[in-house]
């Protein structure tokens, strides 16, 4: 399993994402007009003292604009994670990138859709409304990586539903994440990366992040998974 375990992370093409990026961002809802009936006033008198007493309603704080800056660390504390980040891309081909040499075994990727505007949507950064997405190997050179307990490989122990995230901005805020279930597996040549970073069964409002591996056996060429674990969790706080 040496060969397998040295392998690259990912080469998903990202074409289909072209067609499915599309992004609901939320701007907040307009309130409704109020449609109110007002009785006839009896006399001036009354109608005047109505109008004196009327005060403005007032001016609700605006919500605080989230953090627009990198993210730092990730941490599933279950499973002694503690990862630097390492904000990623795509290459010329639209092939999502992986952490850089040197930093297989340590760094988490998150995929910045502000690095190359026209590249394909890759996801939202957390602390926004969205799916912010990261991935990481699963093994290096024989050794367990960041994402090694994402999903079952070799019957290690995997994630499940209730388990906790954190991910931690450059300005030191700290975001708190829930698994909503155990990893789902594709195969690497039918997984719907559209639906993956754009997800049609998010809430309006929910804060997600999803974590992308590989996983499964190997191909006929004994140096690439055939799968690819994907694990989501919302924010909590």
């Amino acid at each position: 399993m040496k060969t397998a375990r040295n392998s690259s992370l990912f080469m998903l093409i990202l074409a289909a994402v072209l067609l499915a990026a599309g992004f609901a961002c939320g701007g907040g809802d307009d309130k409704a007009k109020e449609t109110a009936t007002t009785a006839a006033p009896t006399d001036t008198a009354t109608a005047s003292v109505a109008s004196a007493t009327n005060t403005p309603p007032p001016t609700p704080s605006p919500t605080p604009t989230p953090y627009d800056g990198g993210v730092a660390r990730m941490a599933i504390p279950r499973f002694g994670v503690d990862a630097p980040i390492e904000a990623l891309t795509v290459n010329g081909n639209n092939e999502m990138e992986t952490p850089a040499p040197g930093k297989e075994l340590t760094d988490v990727g998150w995929y910045d859709s502000t690095i190359k505007p026209d590249a394909p949507f890759l996801g939202t950064r957390p602390g926004w409304e969205g799916n912010a997405v990261f991935a990481a190997h699963v093994f290096w050179t024989s050794i367990p990586a960041p994402f090694n307990h994402v999903a079952s490989n070799y019957g290690g122990a995997a994630m499940v539903t209730g388990d906790d995230i954190t991910v931690t901005m450059n300005n030191g805020v700290v975001y708190h994440y829930k698994a909503l279930g155990p990893a789902k597996r594709y195969n690497r040549d039918t997984i719907p990366m559209g639906d993956i970073i754009s997800p049609p069964d998010r809430p309006p409002g929910k804060q997600w992040i999803t974590l992308i591996t590989c996983g499964g056996q190997l191909d006929s060429t004994g140096q690439e998974y055939i799968s690819r674990d994907v694990l989501v969790a919302e924010r909590v706080s």
